[in-house]
């Protein structure tokens, strides 16, 4: 759980300092006055980047040299610190109880996050690059060997697909054979995180009181279904080379979610889609809390806006009823549509880039 938090010059905010705790922290204010900026510093302290833009430089404010953000938390044991500073040139430093740190999956592991917004909604509608990626973050966080595994499997990819471009086949079979134990035990890892997230997907709908008829989520390999990964590399070798790179492997996997017998795209609306992405990423936080001990900070961006008021006081009621921790935006507090108040723990006003506590809600 996230304790204190303390911005510097990161987009509209020049400095900041808050204080949470567990429970629906609510950031209200119009919009431009910060709001998303507080849940972007906690993003960067769980990944070391934010997730408004891809370039770190972009998010540190006119005239600064640099952004720094310094997060407080705890998961049941002593309370540890964790700072990450950006610099516009480049670079700058990521440190966690005092200690530089070398891989921002360090950040990860310490502070997992689930992002509940705009993007992360439309993941399902997206292409099979962004469906990948939803599973592979669960992964990372369920099981620790992945990390090596991903990297090592990329790596070798990188290697072979660079060497087919080149002619230069003379050693492919080793690298073939590489790919293969790699890639099965990465689709491996996959299929027991997509069945973890699908049992916890069907208990988060129903407490929601959402169906979706013969919901089914589908994990695809990324070669011939019922072919071992080294004889579909194999058969797929002569192409390969003529093509420069490997067309088989879990780099052309996909995530398939089923409604009612079609694909979910083809069936859902895009407000029912949202629904549905909305359950999986509660899911998601439901899997990484049971697996890992350490129940992930919910960071949910204007959620009122991207739901009717009936799906988001469903969201909001989950999430209430399980004392997560929640920071979350919204324009305002007493919009009555919406009908979120009765839910909140904490309140703060950001008005141009300030934050001001507000007495609390419940």
């Amino acid at each position: 759980m996230l304790t204190q938090l303390s911005i510097e010059n990161l987009r509209n905010i020049s400095a900041a300092s808050v204080d949470l705790r567990s429970g629906i922290s609510a950031f209200v204010g119009p919009n431009g006055a910060g709001k998303t900026t507080v849940l972007d510093a906690v993003h960067v302290l769980g990944t070391g980047k934010p997730f408004s833009s891809h370039h770190s430089s972009k998010v540190i404010q006119e005239n600064a040299p640099h952004f720094q953000v310094v997060g407080r938390f705890r998961h049941g044991g002593p309370e540890s610190v964790a700072g990450v500073k950006r610099l516009r040139e480049g670079g700058g430093e990521v440190r966690l109880a005092g200690k530089p740190v070398k891989a921002l999956s360090t950040l990860a592991h310490e502070l997992p996050l689930i992002l509940i917004n705009a993007n992360t909604l439309d993941v399902l509608r997206e292409g099979p690059e962004a469906r990948r990626k939803l599973v592979d973050q669960l992964v990372f966080h369920v099981e620790h060997s992945f990390v090596g595994v991903w990297q090592r499997y990329y790596q070798v990819l990188k290697q072979r697909n660079a060497l087919l471009r080149k002619g230069a086949v003379d050693d492919d079979a080793a690298w073939v054979a590489e790919l293969a134990v790699l890639g099965e035990q990465f689709y491996c890892s996959r299929v027991r995180a997509t069945d973890l997230l699908t049992a916890q997907l069907f208990e988060v709908l129903e407490e929601m009181k959402v169906n979706f008829p013969s919901l089914r989520l589908g994990l695809r390999s990324g070669w011939k279904e019922g072919v071992p990964f080294t004889s579909a590399l194999e058969s797929s070798r002569a192409s390969d080379m003529d093509r420069g790179h490997t067309q088989v492997g879990p780099h052309r996997g996909d995530l398939s979610c089923f409604v009612a017998g079609g694909l979910a795209n083809d069936v859902l609306s895009r407000g029912q889609m949202k629904v549905l992405m909305s359950a999986v990423r509660i899911a998601q936080g439901r899997v990484l809390k049971e697996t890992t001990r350490r129940a992930p900070v919910y960071l949910l961006d204007d959620v009122g806006a991207e739901l009717d008021a009936t799906n988001a006081r469903a969201i909001f009621n989950v999430l209430a009823a399980e004392d997560a921790q929640v920071l979350a935006t919204m324009v305002s507090l007493n919009d009555t549509a919406q009908g979120l108040k009765r839910y909140v723990t904490d309140v703060f006003h950001v008005e141009q880039g300030v934050l001001t506590s507000a007495n609390k809600v419940a």
